[in-house]
């Protein structure tokens, strides 16, 4: 669970938050003026961030080397060997590597099984709470951390979150390191970028996080007008969108980092340090920077400030101050390459049984000559062997023993890459049926190996909500804070938010759960029955079901404003019982009048006791 702040600074949108269709269709052939005013400082920060990315090339090599391997056994598509700009060649064929396709469909159960069981737009996966303990929410608090929820699962949807996702887990799942940024966008009010790898470069921070992003990409002379605007781009991009046709499909290279805002060391003109530049005003926490590689300009093509981290940097596993992670795909990196060269041989093994090499008598060397079928090939022989003959022979016998062997590796790789975890009641072995709760019991303890994994996860998707939820409360998308929130927590201060998840672990956490409470109500019910018939006290009035029955809806992910809350439920009860005295009065004042008018025509005798009692008689 991560806390949540709600305390946000000033920060204003981009011009690449705009791009698109519409503002590109504003763009001049010309720009508006010429190339803007030089940037003093740009000389100093374009030296650090080259150096830096420079720097942080040499240490990612080892791991950009092993991506390649990762890359060429069991996703190709989504690899940059070397980010260079005008490839015509890259539509090439890339999986000459991949024989037996059992990794390449592992890794596709595996990352959908993380996206559906971490981020299923299906399904609510988050939500917002009060972060102390034994604090009670007031029915406005509720209803606007509900509205909240409601308002950015909308904004989720309506962006390219989901598809971004679903790409970042395939490449987490993969090169086990997946980075994402998201910005503010005026048509979809966020946008997800996902570099693919050999594009990035990660840095570590004090606290062993990342929290330095750099990256190389190509774009095109449009894009680049489309992203930063034609004023803001140098004169060699201005030049080639003036000239048009072609000239506007031109790829250059664009370095983006994004690093803590400290300042940067000056330069003097005698080349020594002198003082330092605050680049970005110094009231934000990041700061980002876009240029053209090798093309010094003025000034860069964009800078801006962050008070929020604006990217996030999923991991499978982490070891020490190392930037990147490793995960399942180079545990079985090797099985895959050995079931490759397996499935080559058992290929090769079946076509020399079928087609073997052949030897044949010298006299046929000149002489038209066929071992197809159907076809005559005619010499002679006197008395000695002719034609032709197999000179290699395979044995059948063989060929069980390859196939086996080749299942025993793939069947290694789709555990490597948790397969039977995702695909547990699929692949579940025998038919006879089984308890409910034995089947919770049994993906619950296979999820337990994923359990690192999944809170390394929701660290990073908490980078990204909390980046979501501010940017809605810029762009004023948020009902205000209601006063319980905001002065209700200690010292009168806000009441710190927090999210919890509901991943694929707390779903077979909650469905065994669930499962306990469905059989421990049926047993309760068979035991308040019987204990009616044999006139014993209801053992049901030691448990509140009504509060059980919340819990179960809670479990089955049944939507809470479906409920009413504990203050309405005891108005209506207020209500139920005033109407219920209401309905009775008429009853006891018509049993009232009945009583009297009996008594007046009673007879008050001096024989009877009513007489005494009224004094009758004397």
């Amino acid at each position: 669970m991560a806390r949540l702040s709600l305390v946000t600074m000033e920060d204003p949108a981009a011009v690449y938050a705009s791009m698109g269709p519409t503002m590109l269709s504003r763009q001049p052939v010309e720009p508006r003026r010429a190339e803007t005013e030089p940037d003093p400082d740009w000389d100093d920060v374009y030296r650090h961030l080259e150096q830096q990315m420079n720097s942080d090339r040499q240490w990612r090599w080892s791991w950009w080397t092993h991506w390649s391997r990762l890359a060429e056994y069991f996703n190709p598509r989504r690899y940059v060997w070397l980010v260079v700009a005008n490839k015509m060649w890259r539509g090439g064929q890339i999986n000459d590597s991949i024989i037996d396709s059992t990794g390449l469909l592992a890794t596709r159960t595996c990352a959908t099984g993380m996206w559906s069981g971490l981020t299923n737009p299906a399904r609510p996966w988050f939500k917002y709470d009060s972060a102390l303990s034994g604090v009670e929410l007031d029915a406005d608090a509720k209803e606007w951390i509900e509205d909240t929820q409601r308002r950015v699962y909308k904004i989720l949807d309506e962006s390219n979150f989901y598809e971004q996702m679903a790409s970042m887990f395939h490449d987490e799942t993969v090169f086990a390191t997946a980075p994402i940024v998201v910005y503010e966008d005026e048509q979809d009010v966020i946008r997800l970028y996902l570099p693919a790898p050999g594009e990035y470069y990660l840095g570590m921070g004090g606290r062993n996080s990342v929290d330095r992003f750099s990256r190389e990409f190509t774009y095109t002379v449009q894009q680049i007008v489309d992203m930063f605007q034609l004023e803001n781009c140098p004169q060699d991009i201005q030049i080639l969108w003036k000239e048009g046709g072609g000239s506007h499909n031109l790829e250059f290279v664009v370095c983006h980092t994004i690093e803590p805002n400290f300042p940067i060391g000056k330069r003097g003109k005698s080349g020594k340090k002198e003082g330092s530049i605050q680049y970005v005003p110094a009231k934000f926490i990041w700061r980002e920077v876009y240029w053209l590689k090798a093309k010094k300009s003025p000034r860069p093509l964009s800078k801006r400030g962050f008070n929020e981290t604006p990217f996030a940097a999923f991991r499978w596993a982490t070891t020490s101050n190392d930037a990147y992670g490793r995960g399942p795909c180079m545990d079985a990196l090797g099985d895959n390459k050995q079931v490759q060269r397996e499935t080559l041989r058992k290929a090769e093994f079946i076509e020399k049984g079928v087609r073997p090499p052949m030897g044949a008598d010298p006299a046929l060397k000149n002489e038209p000559a066929s071992t197809m079928p159907g076809q005559t090939t005619y010499c002679t022989s006197d008395g000695q062997k002719k034609g032709f003959w197999p000179l290699f022979e395979v044995n059948p016998a063989w060929l069980p023993g390859i196939t086996q062997d080749i299942a025993m590796v793939n069947a290694r790789i789709e555990k490597g890459l948790y397969v039977e975890v995702f695909m547990a009641i699929t692949r579940m072995a025998g038919v006879q049926p089984r308890n409910e709760l034995e089947l919770t019991k049994r993906d619950l303890e296979r999820l337990q190996e994923l359990g690192p994994v999944i809170r390394n996860a929701e660290g990073q998707l908490s980078i990204i909500l909390r980046r979501v939820m501010a940017i809605a409360e810029r762009r004023k998308l948020l009902k205000p804070m209601p006063a319980s929130l905001l002065r209700g927590g200690p010292g009168g201060g806000p009441i710190p938010l927090k999210i919890a998840y509901t991943s694929i672990m707390r779903l077979a956490q909650l469905a065994s759960e669930g499962v306990a409470l469905k059989d421990t109500l049926a047993i309760g019910g068979q035991l308040s029955s019987a204990a009616k018939a044999a006139s014993l006290p209801d053992p049901l009035r030691v448990m509140d079901l009504a509060k059980a029955w919340r819990r179960y809806a809670e479990i089955n992910n049944c939507p809470q404003d479906l409920f009413f809350t504990e203050e309405q439920v005891a108005a209506h009860d207020q209500a139920r019982e005033k109407g219920q005295q209401q309905a009775q009065q008429p009853g006891e004042a018509m049993a009232m009048t009945e009583a009297a008018k009996n008594l007046s025509q009673a007879n008050i005798g001096p024989s009877n006791a009513l007489g005494a009692l009224m004094g009758g008689g004397g």
